[in-house]
């Protein structure tokens, strides 16, 4: 056998050899594809958190208000709780939008405002909380009771409920009279809150 045909003959098995090899990778590949597409196929979705009943409140008193708040003592009304902080840039500009919603509805007895201040996790100091919450609010007219959730414990159980498992601030939830949550709103988009009220005005 000439030299030109061994070296024909070595090419050509080269090149059947990596044919085949393209084949497997292209294969491996849809194979891959098609596993990952069943494994997202089966995963259980998470809860939407519209129509959700509320998860049970922890929460504490901070600033001009005496008592601990439950889901009991919002039973039968509509609640809005809105979780903000002082050092939040968004809840800051916000603020002045649920501070009138605060003033629409604060004489009416169907309806529960529930005003958490937060450090952004479990509350550590809450004497220097108390205080940074108290001179933020001296800027507003209207008294809001305000809340904390000391623990975090509140703010775990809603983050179970959200899309992708996590807690933002600002966000407001909507309650309706049976303890489930009508609406909900994470972030801060301007006019956001008059669609809220809206919301409000229909479960009452």
């Amino acid at each position: 056998m000439s030299d030109e045909t061994e070296v024909a003959n070595l090419e050509s098995r080269s090149a059947k050899h990596n044919s085949s090899n393209f084949y497997v990778i292209v294969f491996g590949g849809f194979m891959l594809a098609g596993l990952l597409c069943l494994a997202w196929i089966g995963r259980p979705p998470r809860p939407k958190m519209i129509g959700q009943p509320l998860p049970q409140l922890d929460l504490q008193p901070l600033v001009d208000v005496a008592d601990e708040i439950d889901n009991q003592d919002i039973g039968g009304k509509v609640a809005v709780l809105h979780f903000w902080g002082t050092w939040c840039p968004p809840c800051q500009r916000e603020f002045p939008e649920f501070a009138e919603l605060v003033e629409q509805f604060h004489e009416n007895s169907d309806v529960a405002i529930i005003s958490v201040s937060c450090s952004g996790g479990p509350e550590f100091d809450l004497p220097a909380l108390e205080e940074k919450t108290r001179l933020f609010l001296s800027d507003y007219a209207t008294k809001i009771p305000t809340y904390s959730d000391s623990a975090a414990m509140t703010r775990q159980q809603i983050a179970m409920l959200s899309p992708d498992g996590s807690f933002g601030y600002p966000t407001t939830l909507i309650v309706d009279r049976d303890g489930k949550i009508a609406a909900a709103l994470n972030g801060y988009r301007e006019g956001e809150m008059e669609k809220l009220v809206a919301v409000i005005k229909s479960l009452l």
